[in-house]
């Protein structure tokens, strides 16, 4: 930053500059350090369209030196000594792995605003334009706030010039742009020249390799990046797995790896390397029935499965190589506001749905899983530890609802009592006898739909979770198929699977019993 006031020889240089350069609209002369500087460029914000070039009299240096009191500009950040290894690094791409509360998001955001400001005093030519441009890219608007939020936080409100809640949109005083995006259209993530970007939770990000091949197009426009010498990226995430781009991303920052490209550097973090959350880890937080102490990371692990634990505390990237259902994210639709939830659980006259129900008490859960006929599952219910009673009252008001849908659901253990229950509701009922055969053909039958991407979702973690959790062994004479993870459960594959039982797009066809009537029970 530039000393405070005119420094010596200021007046010689400023009279030099004048002869040298006329003054115009595009340009300035510097009134404190006595420099030639590009003036920016600011669209109208009415309906004409127009603009018009800034009036500054001082350049990009002297202005942030000037707010902030001539003293160096610092964000509200300090960071723990895994996150400064980030920082210290001078890779133009950074790839970060890392469990969950480590801080990933903050560090990556700290990260950008540091180069943003940076960048923000070089005196750049009036063709980069903005002169600076930062952006956040997170999976969906959801994130997408989360992240609005910690910058909000982290930029010094002195260099800030205009705020934009509705385009979570920030103009600062030298004409830098910082923009938060949702990744949910790739082909949106184009235009003008990137300096920095940021892409959080990245393994979440649907067709994350075609956002990233137009970001990174962005980043390599003329004139981008510290010093004009190409755009910088950090992306981060918690893993899902190693059959996503993702995964290849981290690979391209290891320098053993196959494809490492010299300009990238990875890091791999678990939740316990932030100090925070260390001193926590072997804190007594309870004793269990034998009076036996339970640690705080002991707590975590007993509330969820163990492939669950080291994916999202220790950060290891699992093998998903028997994975029934690899594709399954693919199908899932985001629904982010009720009035999206209420349109897509919406009933249309004269449809054809099918309910698939997997009954369940005390330890499994019991789940109700409704779908149309273009195989959109309109509706995910997971109930946990509710009474038969309650459930089989449960699948008769979907029926119902759903245009008198027929139910079909396994046949095992009680399955003749749910059958006449569901029956005397006056319900399309089918039994599926599901021996190991059938369950092979039903499961296989699932993963061809899902591989095409024909069946689509809402987006629900825990549904998800379960079907990228189910995996095949081959027995040599039979293939078993099970959850991969210990204790976790198979209910909303099972679900899924009978409602997809007998799913032909070509014959589906409306059950008219009872339609018109209101007497919902077969003929």
């Amino acid at each position: 930053m530039p000393r405070k006031g005119g420094s010596i020889g200021r007046i010689d240089r400023l009279n030099e500059n004048y002869i040298k350069h006329a003054t115009s609209e595009r340009t300035g002369i510097c009134q404190q350090c006595g420099q030639v500087f590009a003036q920016v460029w600011r669209p109208s914000k009415g309906e004409d369209g127009q603009g018009e070039y800034t009036h500054f009299k001082t350049c990009p240096a002297c202005r942030m030196a000037n707010a902030n009191g001539y003293r160096k500009i610092t964000i509200p950040y300090t960071p723990h000594p895994t996150q400064q290894k980030v920082h210290d690094s001078t890779a133009r791409f950074k790839c970060l792995n890392c469990g969950n509360r480590w801080g990933k998001d903050l560090c990556s955001i700290a990260e950008g605003v540091l180069k943003f400001i940076s960048m923000e005093c070089e005196d750049r030519s009036i063709d980069v334009n903005p002169p600076v441009l930062f952006w956040i890219v997170a999976p969906s608007l959801t994130y997408a706030r989360q992240n609005w939020r910690d910058l909000k936080k982290l930029l010094p409100v002195d260099i800030v010039y205009n705020i934009s809640l509705s385009n979570l949109t920030i103009e600062t005083i030298n004409g830098g742009i910082i923009e938060v995006h949702s990744a949910d259209d790739p082909e949106s993530l184009v235009g003008v020249g990137l300096d920095i970007v940021t892409v959080t939770e990245a393994a979440r990000v649907r067709e994350l390799d075609i956002v990233w091949a137009n970001l990174r197009q962005r980043l390599d426009s003329p004139g981008r990046g510290p010093g004009g010498k190409g755009g910088h990226a950090i992306i981060n995430s918690t893993p899902r797995g190693k059959k996503n781009y993702f995964y290849q991303m981290y690979q391209m920052g290891i320098k053993n790896s196959p494809i490492y490209i010299p300009e990238w550097e990875s890091f791999h973090f678990t939740t316990w390397d932030n100090p925070h959350m260390a001193k926590k880890r072997y804190t007594i937080v309870g004793h269990d029935a034998n009076g036996n102490p339970i640690t705080f990371e002991e707590a975590i692990k007993r509330s969820m499965s163990e492939r669950r634990y080291r994916q999202d505390y220790l950060a290891e990237f699992l093998d998903e190589a028997d994975s029934v259902f690899p594709k399954a994210e693919k199908c899932a639709v985001r629904l982010l506001t009720p009035e999206d939830v209420a349109e897509w659980e919406k009933v249309e006259p004269f449809e054809v749905y099918t309910i698939g129900y997997d009954p369940g008490k005390s330890i499994d859960n019991a789940v109700i899983i409704v779908r149309n006929s273009s195989a959109r599952v309109v509706k995910i219910d997971v109930m946990k530890g509710k009474s038969w009673d309650y459930q089989w009252d449960m699948v008769a008001s979907y029926a119902r609802k759903y245009n008198n849908a027929k139910v079909i659901f396994g046949k095992t253990g009680i399955g003749e009592t749910i059958q006449s229950q569901l029956e005397k509701r006056g319900l399309i009922v089918e039994a599926v006898h599901e021996t190991p055969a059938v369950k092979a053909a039903m499961i296989e039958r699932l993963s061809v739909l899902i591989e095409q991407e024909i069946i689509s979702y809402p987006y629900d973690e825990y549904f998800l979770f379960e079907l990228m959790d189910y995996e095949y062994i081959d027995k040599g004479n039979r293939t078993v198929y099970r959850n991969a993870t210990r204790d976790s459960h198979d209910d909303c594959v099972s679900a899924l699977a009978f409602a997809f039982f007998n799913y032909d797009a070509e014959t589906e066809t409306l059950p008219w019993v009872g339609l018109l009537s209101g007497i919902d029970k077969a003929g």
